[in-house]
């Protein structure tokens, strides 16, 4: 790598100057410091993701407490994580860049690479007070690298195991004396195998982006980001049989097994233009807008598994081939207003935002001939058909909201609430199998509020309570007569907590216990088997302890501990189990020395692990999931005395000790 990286005094929506990035616009969209939020909140820089070198948002969240980010074992076709033991609806993350999700659908959803990132932020808990629809158990925030004004020029070349190569750049500066026009030009390129035989995956992206600004309290930046991978990598699926169990005849598949076809493909393209703008009028009132349309493109052709035979070793298997696009306009108005009554100082927030999404998607589903677990399988070639019109997923909401941040004395009150429209609809398209076409249609509207509260001690110390309501719209039975929508599903949470924040050290503990409940789950039907009630209820609570700090000049420290307890409190068949793929501990400790002084000058050594523990493996609790522990190290050396300065080569290992173990 050659670099050299701007000083940047820490924003919300820009860099940190250490690991232990103080403040976040995640939980309020506001520019707050940490300790005055009123949810839990955790902040991976692009500090700490430069040293672990990590290839998804999913894998610079593994050392985040409170989220499963193995949920689909090694695969990183998309950023797919549960976050306090919920997921969202079908495949959709729950992920969010520069304030505005990417509201994705069926097969098409949007991956950013984290070389293209500033921070990944991971709000836990119900966001829907200020984002709208969501999952209760919290969001993926994703803030995009930004121009600066000071030079930055950086080269990166990598290459690793699995014939992984990746080139990189980053280059920013301003173009005139005074920084009133700068612009900055990201981008990479990488190849590599997978780990499973006859798969790879490739990736192209360059996100430029421009910044003007008139005069101090005006700024407006122009985002972009542009993404082809002519492949996305694995994306299958195994049974228990072979993996969490032996076959058998007493043998496990081996860790490279592929289930799927020699000629599966799998294929995106990204698109995404928008702007973030800001305007101060006065110390008191400051509008902020920001947009993006965003125009996404899938294509896959799999063979994947579906199922074992009752021999215990045949493995079932079907195939889909798909061709999408997607096409989503989303846009949010924000008015801060910051002024006082009597002793309180206030941070007025009041907005409105709008999202529409429009997916088209032909598709064909089918069957592959079964494989026998028993032979040494290797991907073989399958005549796949063409795609046939399949369905038009639409999407929309519009939303309305108000925040106060109220603070008076050491004490800091937040109180919001939120009204949305949200509309679902499906085209159901005539074709081969549906002589029909058919169209379903759902609109909701929902209310939802968050009240907080914390107290600041001069020492950085500072206790919170809060309570907060999420809602999501569930999915269509588009395959029963009639055809059948159901009410959402809504969240609640009471939190407490305590984060310590020093204002004169780089250091950011926290502290959490809540409940969270998830109410109108889809549930089986007690006078009907074969169809579904909204009428389920599930309940998680938990603790989690998060440390990131720079210790000294040399030393970095983060560390985790996550406690999940969660269970289905309401359902037809599943009451009293717990939700699959949830560990109940999960821990992790990482830590760095740099010499800066003596013979070892420029060096930096860094290791640390993560712990998952076991998990059931399907809804019904019949078997789990085993623990795993695994080890990652770091070694890396600044040329500066070598006369390269800003240049360094580094060397990081994942799974230090090669653990084989199943990872969901």
């Amino acid at each position: 790598t050659v670099t050299a990286a701007p000083a940047a005094q820490e924003s919300a929506w820009g860099p940190a100057p250490t690991i232990a990035a103080k403040r976040s616009a995640t939980t309020t969209k506001t520019d707050t410091p940490i300790e005055k939020t009123p949810q839990s909140v955790s902040v991976v820089t692009n500090e700490e993701m430069q040293m672990h070198q990590f290839q998804s948002v999913k894998e610079a969240l593994g050392y985040t407490p409170g989220v499963t980010v193995s949920s689909r074992g090694a695969s990183n076709t998309y950023d797919f994580v549960i976050i306090r033991g919920f997921s969202s609806v079908g495949l959709s993350q729950n992920n969010y860049l520069d304030g505005l999700k990417l509201q994705g659908n069926f097969y098409n959803d949007a991956v950013i690479d984290p070389y293209m990132l500033e921070r990944v932020e991971l709000m836990r808990g119900p966001t829907s007070v200020l984002y709208g629809k969501s999952n209760p158990g919290g969001i993926i925030s994703m803030v995009s690298k930004r121009p600066t004004t000071e030079p930055l020029k950086e080269i990166q070349f990598k290459m690793g195991t699995d014939n992984l190569f990746q080139t990189g750049f980053d280059f920013s500066d301003s173009l005139d004396d005074n920084g009133e026009f700068s612009y900055r030009l990201t981008g990479l390129a990488r190849s590599t195998n997978e780990q499973q035989k006859s798969s790879e995956s490739q990736r192209y992206a360059i996100a430029p982006s421009f910044t003007w600004r008139p005069d101090e309290k005006t700024n407006f930046t122009f985002l972009s980001y542009f993404q082809n991978e002519p492949e996305t990598g694995y994306y299958g699926w195994l049974p228990k049989e072979g993996t969490v169990e032996p076959l058998p005849n007493g043998k496990r598949l081996p860790t490279d097994f592929n289930e799927g076809a020699s000629n599966n493909t799998y294929s995106r393209n990204e698109k995404m233009v928008g702007y973030s703008f800001e305007h101060g009028f006065n110390d008191t009132f400051t509008v902020r807008q920001n947009l993006r349309f965003v125009e996404m493109k899938t294509a896959q052709k799999s063979v994947y598994g579906t199922g074992i035979a009752a021999d215990g070793h045949t493995l079932n298997r079907g195939t889909i081939v798909d061709n999408e696009r997607l096409q989503n306009f989303s846009v949010d108005t924000q008015l801060e207003s910051k002024f006082a009554t009597g002793d309180i100082d206030h941070t007025l927030l009041t907005g409105v935002d709008f999202m529409r999404m429009r997916n088209d998607i032909n598709a064909t589903f089918g069957s592959a001939p079964s494989i026998d677990l028993y032979n040494n399988y290797h991907p073989e070639y399958f005549a796949f058909g063409g795609a046939e019109p399949y369905q038009m997923n639409e999407s929309k909401q519009t939303g309305l909201y108000v925040q106060d941040q109220a603070e008076w004395n050491k004490w800091v009150f937040t109180l919001g609430g939120r009204y949305d429209w949200s509309k679902q609809a499906t085209t159901v398209r005539q074709n081969s199998t549906t002589p029909t076409e058919g169209y379903i249609e759902r609109n909701d509207h929902q209310f939802t509020w968050r009240g907080g509260v914390n107290y600041v001690f001069d020492n950085g110390i500072s206790p919170y309570f809060s309570y907060s309501q999420s809602f999501e719209p569930s999915a269509f039975d588009l395959w029963s007569t009639p055809r059948v929508s159901y009410k959402p599903s809504k969240g609640e949470q009471y939190e407490a907590g305590v984060k310590y924040v020093p204002k004169d050290m780089p250091v950011v503990v926290t502290g959490a216990v809540y409940q969270l409940t998830k109410t109108n789950n889809l549930t089986a039907d007690p006078t009907n088997p074969l169809a579904q009630v909204p009428a389920g209820e599930i309940r998680a609570r938990g603790v989690e302890l998060e440390a990131k700090a720079a210790l000294t000049a040399n030393i970095n420290m983060t560390a985790s501990y996550t406690y999940t307890d969660a269970e289905y409190t309401k359902d037809t068949n599943l009451k009293g189990n717990t939700p699959e793929q949830v560990p109940e501990h999960m821990a992790s400790l990482w830590g760095d020395y740099t010499f800066n002084e003596g013979p070892l000058s420029g060096l930096t050594l860094g290791t640390g692990g993560r712990f998952i523990g076991s998990s059931y493996g399907d809804p019904a609790n019949s078997f789990k999931v085993g623990s795993a522990a695994v080890m990652d190290a770091v070694v890396k050396y600044d040329l500066a005395r070598f006369g390269m300065a800003g240049s360094s080569i580094a060397v990081n290992v994942n799974n230090l000790l090669d653990r084989e173990y199943v990872a969901s």
